[in-house]
């Protein structure tokens, strides 16, 4: 292997860790905190997102050390980080894509990274609950069932579904004891479906071609682009309407300008772009919902916050 600079390193390891997608996911967790106790100590929450980062970062770049030999078959036949059809901005795409197949990056120094970011994230959730610890490593068992699936069975997106909707909980677990079944059933419900329509299926449908090359089982490949644009709706619609929900249940939380503002994240960051997706399935519209979707956690956030301080 070639040597590297430091820069080059960084951009490898931000790029395995996917790190923008990384980050934007830290989202998710807070609003299941922020839910549960809107006056959680400062400590406790910022704790909760320095978990939450390494925890994330150490999922994303073991999911890439998981997929080594499909992306090592990948890059031999093309070029790395390319998508089929799908030009244009990728979220996914910051930093190098597929660092360890690329060659940009060595198997143990991959290892090590994501050994490093998964103790820090287990110390630190131990610190605010065991039901954090346990909950992370559930995520964890769930992340490495979905790539032991990938050329299985479509059904894995159910998996990726219920892992993420563990990432979430997390954060209730952060701040209390307690449990609201009906907030909790919204939280669960909005990013299990969130993570279905809006990254899941998108994003393979962004890959379609390459990933029917390598024999990878997903909704598109298997079922073709219409069917998977309508299931993508269907899943947005669903997330859009419990994002919703739970802005309702947690009223006292979001008030009047978060429920207004949670509606309106549906509207651009879901139920637009996925019009657009059935109008037209193809891999750039895909992507394009892909890229705008995964930023709906975080302008929920930003709606609970406005909704925090004005109510």
């Amino acid at each position: 292997m070639a040597a590297f600079t430091a820069a080059e390193h960084a951009r490898a390891l931000y790029g395995l860790s996917r790190g923008t997608q990384a980050t934007l996911s830290v989202a998710q967790p807070l609003v299941g905190a922020l839910v549960a106790a809107p006056d959680a100590p400062p400590w406790r929450l910022g704790v909760l997102v320095v978990a939450s980062l390494a925890g994330f970062w150490a999922v994303f770049a073991a999911n890439d050390l998981l997929d080594l030999p499909l992306d090592r078959r990948a890059a031999a036949g093309e070029r790395p980080g390319a998508r089929d059809g799908a030009a244009g901005w990728d979220v996914d795409g910051a930093g190098a894509r597929h660092p360890v197949a690329a060659g940009l990056l060595p198997v143990a120094a991959a290892m090590a990274w994501a050994t490093a970011l998964a103790g820090l994230a287990v110390g630190l959730a131990a610190l605010l609950s065991w039901w954090c610890v346990l909950l992370f490593a559930v995520a964890v068992a769930l992340q490495a069932l979905y790539c032991l699936l990938a050329t299985v069975s479509p059904l894995k997106l159910v998996v990726s579904g219920v892992m993420v909707a563990a990432g979430g909980a997390v954060g209730w677990a952060a701040v209390t004891d307690g449990a609201d079944w009906a907030r909790l059933g919204w939280l669960a419900l909005w990013l299990a479906a969130w993570e279905a329509g809006g990254r899941n299926v998108p994003n393979d449908m962004a890959d379609v071609a390459g990933d029917a090359r390598l024999g990878v089982a997903t909704v598109p490949v298997r079922y073709g682009m219409r069917a998977s644009a309508v299931l993508a709706f269907g899943c947005l619609l669903a997330a859009a309407g419990a994002s919703l929900g739970l802005a309702v249940a947690a009223w006292d939380v979001f008030g009047p300008a978060g429920v207004a503002g949670t509606a309106l994240a549906g509207w651009l960051a879901l139920l637009r772009p996925g019009v657009a997706l059935l109008r037209r399935a193809d891999p750039p519209t895909a992507l394009a919902a892909f890229n705008r979707a995964s930023f709906h956690p975080v302008w929920v956030l930003a709606a609970l916050c406005a909704g925090l301080v004005i109510h």
